[in-house]
This record gives structure tokens, sequence and C-alpha cells, in this order.
């Protein structure tokens, strides 16, 4: 956004308002009103003074009025709120308002250089950023727009983080599956190198593809609604999972103990909730010790179903239990990647459970006193397709 961009918006919004004053004298009346609460926004000096009052007013985003040495002479409400200068007597230093060095050396150079436009970095408030931009009204002042550029700033960051964990995960497995490529024109005569690496490349391929499913899974979850129509029985789905993973427990030593009360029609498609059973389940396995025990229960109330599996393995540290379900977040990544995982399971239950109405919580489990970790439980509550269809 430059000044031109913003002479043309205030110019537009002048009409606007001016439009909307003729048609309306009883809504100009009240805008006036309005203005005698924001007095300091007004200088006597500035052509069509009223009708940029109104504009700055009514506007959402954060607006300060400056004067030619960058003391703030107004600002509208929300400024004032955000910056908490209901108190504030005008004129006021920026440096007041805004206690960050280094912004304003860039602030200082940006106005050193008008009309020409600079790019000044975000003021960050809390857990708020907000994107400045100065624009010339006229003669000795200028407005400083500040838009609330947050969420863009949050999802900039977790795709950066996503793009450069994609990476990661690809590189080492496509590192291995060249590695031995390479080395099949030497050592291909060697029949225990050659049955070596072809359990190598089928391992690292099978990740790969795993990798790429998931991706595409959560590709779908994002860009797709839920379907209204869609339902599925819950007890068929949770013995489909159960007996697909019973070779696994006995490989393992693992008692599987399903605990199922009456059965439910879910809110959703069987599909997705055997993906999230699956995820749940096949972790509570894997980070189960031998000989250990895995519980799985179904319970069904009015309006929810809810679906608990418990383990008796480490557990997850406390600092790390509210990111588990965030995309590529490992706690344990040389843990992760030994079975298999690629720090989007749980973050694809979450979602798809999200997504159809549902909620999943994770916590630790404790022993009689409150101390060492007796292992995970997932508490998945869903919706019943009655439930739903009355709401």
């Amino acid at each position: 956004m430059d000044a031109t961009w913003f002479s043309l918006l205030i110019a537009a919004g002048a009409l606007f308002y001016a439009l909307r004053m003729r048609r309306q004298l009883h809504s100009y009346k009240l805008k006036l009103n309005q203005l005698k609460e924001h007095q300091h926004l007004l200088e006597p000096d500035l052509a069509d003074g009223e009708r940029l009052d109104a504009l700055l007013v009514s506007m959402n985003e954060v607006v300060f009025r400056l004067d030619a040495s960058g003391h703030v002479v107004g600002a509208n409400a929300q400024a004032e709120e955000m910056f908490s200068m209901r108190s504030a007597a005008y004129p006021v230093s920026l440096r007041q308002v805004y206690r960050e060095s280094d912004w304003h050396e860039a602030f200082q150079k940006a106005l050193d250089a008008l009309p020409e436009h600079h790019c000044l970095p975000d003021m960050k408030l809390s857990h708020v950023a907000l994107a400045p931009r100065i624009a010339e009204l006229n003669a000795g002042h200028m407005l400083l727009l500040c838009v609330d550029v947050t969420e863009q700033r949050r999802l900039e960051k977790q795709r950066r983080t996503f793009l450069s964990n994609l990476m990661h995960d690809l590189k080492t497995p496509l590192t291995s599956l060249l590695g031995y490529a390479r080395s099949m024109d030497r050592f291909g005569d060697d029949v225990d190198f050659r049955k070596e690496a072809a359990h190598v490349i089928a391992d690292e391929a099978k990740h790969v593809n795993h990798l790429l499913d998931a991706l595409l899974t959560l590709d779908q979850i994002e860009f797709s609604g839920r379907d209204a129509s869609a339902s599925c029985q819950s007890r068929p789905v949770l013995q489909l999972v159960s007996d697909m993973l019973a070779p696994q427990c006995v490989e393992k030593h693992i008692e599987l103990v399903c605990e199922y009360g009456p059965d439910a029609e879910l809110a959703m498609m069987d599909d997705e909730l055997e993906r999230i059973i699956t995820n749940l389940l096949s972790n509570a396995v894997n980070y189960s010790p031998e000989d250990g025990q895995v519980r799985l229960t179904l319970s069904v109330n009015e309006q929810r179903c809810t679906i608990v599996i418990e383990d008796q393995g480490e557990g997850i540290p406390e600092k790390d239990l509210s990111r588990v379900t965030e995309r590529f977040y490992r706690v344990d990544k040389a843990r992760t990647r030994k079975n298999g995982g690629h720090g989007l399971g749980l973050a694809i239950v979450k979602e798809l459970a999200e997504k159809n109405g549902g909620e999943l919580t994770l916590s630790n489990r404790r022993d009689q006193s409150g101390g060492a970790s007796r292992g995970l439980q997932a508490k998945l509550v869903l919706p019943l397709a009655e439930a739903t269809a009355a709401s």
C-alpha cells in the first residue's frame, strides 16, 4: 500500500460518506455526535476534515494522525484501546505510545524519505502483530495506518516450519534411496548386499508413501467441508481396526482390551473414523512396552459418543501435550522416525475430529500418588448422527 492508494481510499471514503449523508440526514447527525467525541482527529486546516474524520472513526484498523515531527495529534478508538491511550493528552510523542527503539529508527528513515514509500517493520504488542504504513495527507500531516496481520504472520511461520520439516522428512529417506541405488553398481553382485538394499529401499519408499498419503489427507481435510449426510456405525469400525492391529499386539506381547458399550451412529464417514482410530490405536501399540496393555473403550450418551484409548507407555511431557497435534511436531524425533512416524498422525486425528464437530483430548495417566506417568490417554468425543441432524 503506497501514498497513492491511501489518497484514493480517503477520496473514495469521503465521497461514499458524502452521498450517504445526503440521503440520510439523521445518520449524518449521529455521525456529528460521534465527531464531538473525537475532536482530536480534526485540524482546522485540513481539507474535507469532517469527511476524513468520519472515515477514520468508522475504520476498524488502528489509525494515528501525525504532525511533521512524527508526534501523534490524534487517534481513532481502535488505536487508543490497542495502545492504552484513553487518557492521552495530544500531541504525544510516538515513542511514548510504542517503545521499540529499532522500530523508531526505521520509522524516522521512512519519515525523512516521504513522499517516497518505505516499508516499516511490524509493531508487536503482546500477541498482536500490526503492519504499519505511512501516507501524507497535506503539508505537515500524515496518517499511520496499522493493519492487524497477526493471523497472516502466524500462517507464514507455520508454512515455513511446515516446509522445513517436509524437506527434512523427505531428505532422509531419499538420501538412503540414492545411496543404495548408487552402491548397487559396485556391490550388486553381493547377494547379502542386494537383500539389505532391497529391504532399506522398500522401507524408505514406504515411509515416503505414508508421508505423502498423510499430506494428501490433511489437504483434503482443509479444503473439504463436512458431509451433512454422512454417517457410520462405530463398533464395526473399532472392531475392524483392532483386528488389523492384533498381529502387531501378539508380536509385542501386548494385551488389547476392548470394552464396547452400545453401538452408535456417528455423523461422519466410516473411512474418516477408521483413519482416526487407526492413528490413535497404532500409536498406543507402538509406544507401549512389551507385555503391556492397551485399552479401548466406547461409551454413548444422548448426544455424544466417547472413545477412549489408553496405553502404558511413557506418556508425553506436559510441555509438549498442547503441541503434539500440530503438523510435524515431534516430542522425540529419533523415536518417532524409528517407529515409522512423520509427525502428522495426531494432526490428522485432531483436524478430522474437529471437521466433524468432535474433539480430541490428550492427557497423561498418573499413578495414585500423582507422580510417574502410567501412559497416555486419548479421549475422542464425537457427535451422534441424530444430534447433528436435530441441530
